[in-house]
């Protein structure tokens, strides 16, 4: 879908620059306030956002997620008071790239994509502080991924995108009965893949998963499609990180691999214990967490159900096109 904007364009007092993406209920775009001259970025709600009431309901809650936020690694917005017959965020403009393309650049220049150890222990502490005043706050991001982590130029990252971020206490979001489903399965916390809301220990699971894919390329599980990821999530076990990249301190491995547990119960419970454990990598003993194989979760049931369903409604649409075929064949020999 093309966009109903163009540069150049004014909403409001903001002129737009550049288109930077299209979401599934926005647009962004990097504006610039001409009363400021100060460089922003416009996120403008699409129509079809209106039209359905869990989307706006979560772009009402994203805006006012944002708004509450004041953090060096947490993207701020700023309070929209200019009425307009355009609705949309007005964030920070931070220079730089998101962590996908950071990563996408080292797999050109690497063999195996990852990035230097010292590099990935600066940024893991980053996300991690980002986590602890965002979960001390009641927030949970819930879709941690490199896509929603911005890198600036003199590498500071910030968090971004709440559309999905649940505040301690909010409802869940439904429309006839169907939750949408949440997160991206690559980074999903096993609770998560079972339809669970989730809690701050699944943001740090997800940590745990962009954690590893820095150190060694590649996430945790892979598989042909979304269904094998989220079955790895559930019943499989990450291949230790120094298999796949010997030069990893072993404390580090150990502080990955914990916070990749696939029961809540088994992570870090909270990003302070986290931020402590990497603050103390060189005199951190790796025995003093078990490792050990865990017993898969259930859940599969629920994601056959789900592929099932999607069967079923593929068998009935099939069925109905060869239906209607099949009456206006008829009605071409009847004629």
């Amino acid at each position: 879908m093309g966009s109903r904007f163009t540069a150049n364009q004014n909403i409001d007092h903001y002129e737009l620059l550049e288109e930077l993406g299209e979401g599934s209920y926005a647009e962004t775009w990097k504006a610039r306030d001409s009363h400021s001259g100060v460089l922003v970025v416009l996120k403008l709600a699409n129509p079809q956002l209106f039209a359905d009431p869990v989307l706006f309901q979560r772009y009402r809650r994203e805006s006012e997620i944002a708004c509450r936020l004041d953090h060096p690694h947490v993207q701020r917005a700023f309070r929209n008071t200019q009425s307009s017959t355009e609705p949309y965020l007005v964030l920070e403009y931070v220079d730089g790239e998101n962590l996908r393309a950071r990563l996408r650049n080292s797999a050109e220049e690497s063999v195996d994509g990852s990035l230097p150890i010292s590099v990935v222990i600066d940024w893991g502490r980053q996300l991690a502080e980002a986590l602890g005043y965002l979960h001390a706050h009641g927030i949970i991001h819930r879709d941690l991924k490199p896509e929603n982590i911005l890198v600036t130029s003199s590498g500071v990252l910030k968090v971004m995108d709440f559309g999905t971020a649940m505040m301690a206490g909010a409802r869940r979001l439904t429309w006839k009965h169907v939750s949408e489903g949440l997160g991206t399965p690559d980074y999903m916390s096993p609770e998560q893949v079972q339809g669970g809301r989730g809690d701050v220990r699944s943001d740090i699971y997800s940590w745990g998963v962009v954690m590893y894919e820095m150190l060694t390329g590649k996430v945790p599980f892979e598989g042909d499609n979304w269904l094998a990821v989220m079955a790895g999530h559930l019943q499989g076990t990450p291949v230790p990180p120094r298999r796949l990249r010997p030069d990893i301190p072993p404390g580090l491995e150990s502080v990955v691999l914990h916070a990749l547990r696939r029961y809540p119960d088994n992570r870090y419970q909270t990003a302070e214990s986290l931020l402590s454990d990497l603050d103390r990598l060189d005199t951190l003993d790796p025995s003093a967490y078990d490792m050990s194989v865990e017993p898969p979760m259930g859940g599969m049931a629920a994601l056959a159900r789900r592929s099932r369903t999607w069967v079923l409604a593929t068998v009935i649409a099939v069925g109905f096109l060869l239906f209607a075929t099949l009456i206006i064949v008829l009605s071409v020999v009847l004629r």
